[in-house]
């Protein structure tokens, strides 16, 4: 097929291009002249055309490759939130983003990850908020609150009542993003070799605990509190270092074998109604992601927090059925010792809120939220969540 397109016609003089097959020739003044240097030249203004209308869309499609540590270790259940959350982000950004989790030890220590994920040596770190109450002691109430937060309590605070917020300041004083990942129901208590059935029992006691609202009132009440990694507790119970340890919910007290290295169960868990999982972040790291996989990581916490805390539910059913068949025994404080372990707990935020004004900011937020739902709880009764404090801190 011959096609000839006339382009211009000037004092008598035919400028033109025709075109058979991949022939192609111009006329000029009658001289034809081979059009292949064209034909490239051509091709090279498209292709870079076409470079620069793409250049825009190159970021959206750039390949990340994270690593993420965790506080725990293999044995300990509470990983099982980190890598639910770690699967869904792989799988919903189609490869984008890589996460690599990388258990307690296996890069860093437990009580390192903190500093590691800050300074950037890591991307993330799985973690309980309140290991770093060395830092800030407003930390302290970001993973669990004696007396105070349930599940639903952090929940409906931390993604309404302004907590995530909190959260987030926090962690961004020292570098780090944050996103809640994981969320525990109560926790079983302490498991000891010395039954306790009072105040009093407590006295002479090494007990290991993390939260500095418990270690103060262990010291108060007579005991000796220390301050161990999750990992170290069952050796430590074995050989006798420690007369009893709390760590987490049932499941994961089983899942540790405690029921190996200890005798009695003391109830309620007045101390840590519930945890608070999460994934700190270095902000280095997360500025240079896209926002597209930034909503995807976002979205993939909340999923991970609501699908964690019915995984806990559901297997501390089996485990507490498999401590009582162990043997181990059961025992209760009574609600006299209860309401004194409260006022003290009150007491220790009046004190730390007069020297801290960060854990001041968090300790009234808290206070606002479940003041506001206390009418609530009140009709709800015994369909309700949780308790309403019976008394609250004096703080301006």
């Amino acid at each position: 097929m011959l096609i000839e397109k006339f382009i211009e016609k000037k004092g008598g003089e035919k400028v033109g291009i025709m075109g058979k097959n991949t022939i192609f020739k111009i006329f000029r003044k009658g001289k034809e002249v081979d059009l292949m240097k064209l034909k490239h030249l051509v091709w090279i203004i498209v292709i870079l055309l076409t470079l620069a209308l793409t250049t825009g869309g190159a970021f959206a499609q750039a390949k990340f490759k994270w690593r993420a540590g965790s506080t725990w270790t293999p044995a300990i259940n509470l990983i099982d939130s980190d890598r639910y959350f770690v699967k869904i982000v792989n799988e919903m950004s189609g490869g984008r983003i890589t996460i690599t989790h990388h258990p307690a030890g296996e890069i860093v220590p437990a009580f390192e990850l903190f500093d590691a994920v800050s300074k950037g040596a890591l991307e993330g770190g799985f973690d309980w908020p309140s290991y770093w109450t060395g830092k800030n002691s407003a930390f302290d109430l970001l993973g669990s609150v004696n007396f105070w937060m349930t599940p639903q309590d952090y929940f409906t605070w931390i993604y309404h009542g302004g907590g995530l917020e909190l959260i987030r300041e926090m962690y961004g004083k020292f570098n780090m993003y944050y996103i809640v990942t994981g969320m525990t129901p109560s926790e079983s208590g302490f498991r000891t070799n010395k039954p306790i059935k009072s105040l009093a029992d407590y006295k002479g006691m090494t007990l290991r605990t993390p939260l500095s609202q418990t270690m103060w009132i262990l010291e108060q009440i007579g005991a000796k509190p220390v301050k161990i990694p999750g990992g170290e507790i069952y050796m430590a119970l074995k050989l006798g270092t420690i007369d009893g340890a709390e760590f987490s919910n049932v499941s994961c007290d089983w899942g540790m074998k405690f029921q190996e290295v200890t005798k009695y169960w003391n109830v309620p868990c007045w101390f840590q109604p519930a945890s608070v999982l999460g994934l700190m972040i270095n902000m280095d790291a997360w500025k240079k992601l896209p926002d597209d996989l930034k909503a995807i990581m976002e979205a993939a916490g909340k999923a991970s927090a609501i699908w964690s805390n019915a995984h806990y539910n559901w297997l501390d059913i089996a485990a507490t059925e498999n401590f009582i068949k162990k043997g181990t025994i059961i025992t209760k404080l009574p609600p006299e010792d209860i309401a004194k372990l409260e006022k003290m707990s009150v007491k220790f935020m009046e004190m730390e809120a007069a020297k801290n004004p960060d854990y001041k900011k968090v300790v009234k937020s808290m206070m606002t939220y479940l003041k506001g739902y206390a009418a609530v709880r009140d009709w709800q009764g015994e369909w309700a969540f949780g308790r309403n404090p019976t008394i609250y801190p004096n703080i301006d």
